[in-house]
């Protein structure tokens, strides 16, 4: 309940980072990771998991069991591409686990003119930004905090699948359950042709699994916090935001559901909220699929309420990923995204 309640004393202060609506650069690293994430309409800061979790939620990397690779293709509309490669894997040695990311925006070639009117080359605009990170799990209450026994959260690991504590740990804390906390550290950089900067920035969070009620999550982030990029003589800023989310999983035999609901503060722009329910089922043989559908309230102002719905499908065939996002964006035309993924 204290991450919703950050959530709310945060809104209260919605209203003076209106100022800032526009002033931020750096603006691809808002795009989001993964066709998973877009699928439930970005709705990700609490259940992220994996390499994907390095851009939601670092600290989603401490659920691991084994190593992880992932990389999704996102096609924006006028042919403007984002990529998204990462791997993550425990370590015993640093007492956690360890990620790398990778994401890069490329965009159409386009002419090169002068002042008076004169085609001079060409150029082709990018972004790039280089992450590590590191996650570690935290026990609260005391207890253990190994994975369920049940053949779906042996085969894949879910949120929420953790069962850390007893009932009478769990009865004696009210605090009891998991913690995981994690902390990225990256390197931005913008090339627009003529003009190139880069700066720094860092992303941390945390994810919080209560004993009492195993299948809640809370979960928190701060994301792209840290310096500026100056191009010529003025400093832009980077499109730093807060992010509060909750997800309840509800099982059954076989299958499972789970919604998330987050609230998103950037500096730059007015607070939001974001909306996802993912629908699991097992397919037999060790594989499962999934439907989703979600809604991010963030385009609805310039673009109209229909452009924050999001849809997709994924599947997961014993440690192999496929996933597929979709969202449209109005006269701007559509956004799809596709993310494979393997797991050791």
């Amino acid at each position: 309940m204290k991450v919703l309640l950050a959530a709310l004393v945060l809104s209260s202060s919605a209203r003076a980072l209106q100022q800032n609506v526009g002033s931020a650069a750096a603006q691809f690293l808002t795009i989001g990771a993964g066709a998973r994430s877009l699928g439930m309409g970005g709705a990700y800061t609490a259940i992220a998991e994996g390499p994907e979790a390095i851009y939601w939620n670092p600290a989603g990397m401490a659920a691991m069991k084994s190593p992880e690779a992932d990389y999704s293709l996102t096609q924006l509309p006028a042919g403007i591409m984002h990529n998204y490669a990462a791997a993550a894997a425990p370590s015993s040695f640093l007492h956690g686990d360890v990620g790398v990311a990778f994401t890069s925006l490329t965009q159409p070639g386009m002419d090169l003119v002068t002042a008076s009117n004169q085609t001079v080359g060409a150029f082709a605009p990018h972004s790039e930004a280089y992450a590590l990170s590191y996650a570690h799990r935290f026990t609260l209450g005391g207890g253990d905090s190994s994975i369920g026994d049940s053949a779906m959260e042996r085969e894949w690991m879910l949120p929420g699948a953790d069962r850390p504590l007893d009932e009478d740990s769990a009865s004696a804390s009210p605090i009891a359950g998991t913690l995981d906390a994690g902390l990225s550290v990256k390197y931005i950089d913008e090339n627009l042709g003529t003009r190139a900067a880069g700066t720094t920035a860092v992303d941390a969070g945390a994810i919080f699994r209560p004993a009492a009620f195993p299948d809640l999550i809370f979960g928190a982030a701060a994301r792209n916090v840290g310096g500026q990029l100056r191009f010529i003589d003025v400093s832009e800023p980077l499109p730093a935001e807060i992010g509060a989310s909750a997800a309840y999983a509800i099982r059954g035999e076989g299958w499972r559901l789970l919604p998330a609901l987050d609230f998103s503060v950037p500096y730059a722009g007015n607070p939001y909220a974001k909306f996802g329910v993912e629908y699991y089922r097992a397919l037999g043989g060790g594989s499962w699929g999934g439907l989703r559908l979600g809604y991010t309230s963030q385009p609805a102002v310039d673009l109209g309420a229909l452009a924050g719905l999001t849809a997709g499908v994924g599947f997961r065939i014993n440690r192999f990923l496929f996933d597929i996002g979709f969202e449209p964006m109005s006269y701007l035309g559509d956004m799809y995204r596709l993310s494979a993924g393997w797991r050791f």
